[in-house]
C-alpha cells in the first residue's frame, strides 16, 4: 500500500514537471514588416570651415562622416586649430546634439592632451571640452538653433620627447537626437 502511495505521489509530482516540459516547445511566430524605410536628408550636417583645408577635412557626400587627416603638432607645444569643421542646424527647429569620444589608438602615451570643444559663431564654448581618452568624455547634451553653425575646436600637445614618426587616430561620435 505504501508503494502505490508513494507511486501515485510521484506520478503526481512529476507529471507537472512533463507538461511544462513539453509545452515549452509550443509558440507562435508573429511578424513584422515594414515595406518602405526610406532615406531621407539629414537635419544636421557636417560642413567645412576656416581650417578645414589645413587640417585635411574631408566630408561625404551627405554631411554625416567627415575624415580629418593632416592635423599635427610639435613637441612641447599646443596647437590650436580654432574652426577643424562644422557642425550646422539645417532644420526649422533647434536640436539636440552631443560629441563625445569613442576611441583612439597609436602612440597615445606620447600625448598630453588632445581637447576638442565645441564653440559658436561667437567663439563662445558650447557644453563641456571632450578630452580625448577619458573614457565617457563628451559635451553634454546641447540644443544647438536652426540655421546655426557651430564649430569643432582641437588643441593638441604631444610630449617634449615625442618623435616625427609618431601618430594617433581619434574617433569621435556626434549623436543628434530626434528623426
Amino acid at each position: 500500500m505504501k508503494r502505490r502511495t508513494l507511486q501515485k505521489s510521484l506520478l503526481l509530482i512529476l507529471l507537472p514537471l512533463l507538461v511544462a516540459a513539453v509545452s515549452a516547445a509550443v509558440y507562435n511566430l508573429m511578424h513584422i514588416q515594414a515595406p518602405t524605410i526610406s532615406a531621407e536628408p539629414a537635419k544636421v550636417k557636417f560642413v567645412e570651415a576656416a581650417d578645414s583645408a589645413v587640417a585635411g577635412v574631408s566630408i561625404g557626400t551627405n554631411g554625416t562622416y567627415v575624415s580629418i587627416d593632416s592635423m599635427a603638432g610639435w613637441p612641447g607645444a599646443t596647437r590650436v586649430y580654432e574652426a577643424v569643421v562644422g557642425i550646422k542646424n539645417f532644420d526649422t527647429a533647434d536640436r539636440t546634439i552631443n560629441l563625445a569620444f569613442n576611441s583612439w589608438s597609436g602612440s597615445t602615451s606620447n600625448i598630453d592632451y588632445i581637447y576638442v570643444k565645441i564653440v559658436d559663431a561667437n567663439g563662445v564654448q558650447q557644453g563641456s571640452t571632450i578630452t580625448v581618452g577619458a573614457v565617457g568624455s563628451s559635451s553634454g547634451p546641447l540644443s544647438i538653433p536652426a540655421g546655426a553653425t557651430w564649430y569643432l575646436r582641437w588643441e593638441i600637445k604631444w610630449k617634449a620627447g615625442a618623435l616625427s614618426t609618431d601618430v594617433v587616430s581619434v574617433t569621435l561620435l556626434l549623436t543628434v537626437a530626434g528623426e
